[in-house]
Parts: C-alpha cells; structure tokens; sequence
C-alpha cells in the first residue's frame, strides 16, 4: 500500500501533469496561430503525452484503492514575445517537473514504500527523455 505521505505527493503532481497539459496545447494553439504547423504539432502531442501522464497515475491510485483529488489548475500563459519564448517555458517546466518527480521517488523511499518508488521509476527515466527533446 502506497504511504499517506506519497499519496499526498502523488495527487498533487496530477495537477502538475494536467498543468502541463494545458500549458503545452496553449504553447501548440500559439504555434498553430502562427503558421508554424510543425511546432504545433509537436507540443498537441507533448500535451496529449503529460494528460497520459496524469492518467497513469490516476490509474494507480485507483489500483491501489486511494482517494484520487483532481485539482484545478492556474492558466496557461498565452502570450509570447518570439517565437523561442514556448520553447523556453517548456524545458523549465520539463526540469520543474523533473525536480518533481525525484521528490516522489524520494518520498517513497523515504516511507519504505518500494511499490510506489518503483512505479516513480519509469517516469524518471520519462523525464530524462523530455528535458533531452526540449533541450533540442
């Protein structure tokens, strides 16, 4: 059973998740306004890939019979100066969300719950990926 103190963290970083989500189709609509199909494109999926994010744990706190909080989420921001500005915004969120994720696994270990850092694992290695593209 996953400990109260990881749980707590775990619902938390949905909202962080659906933030992301939110932030990446904004950064996509802004892109699509633009006329920059290509950049669009990839940040609707970056969007689609933090909402996946946000349901895989759901799923576990679900499985593993635990009250699951979906919290709201501030706006997104909309506005940009240039056309590198979204891509900035996302690598920090992609290294926030990193720290993020590290805490987790550390809370986990923490509460010598090894179910819960193992689960965490895979989005560890997910977040070395997305810091790696957003770098690019």
């Amino acid at each position: 059973m996953p400990a109260d103190s990881f749980v707590a963290k775990l619902n938390e970083q949905i909202g962080h998740e659906f933030a992301a989500h939110q932030q990446y189709v904004a950064i996509a609509v802004h892109y699509d306004a633009e006329t920059l199909p290509q950049l669009a494109r990839f940040f609707y999926r970056q969007a689609l890939e933090e909402r996946d994010h946000a349901m895989m744990m759901v799923q576990y706190l679900l499985d593993t019979d635990h009250d699951v909080v979906i919290p709201g989420v501030d706006a997104p921001v909309r506005a940009f100066d240039d056309v590198v500005a979204p891509v900035t915004l996302a690598l920090a969120q992609e290294k926030r969300v990193t720290e993020q994720i590290n805490a987790l696994a550390a809370t986990a270990r923490e509460a010598g719950d090894y179910a819960s850092e193992q689960f965490m694992q895979w989005f560890i290695k997910e977040q070395s990926e997305e810091v790696a593209t957003m770098s690019d």
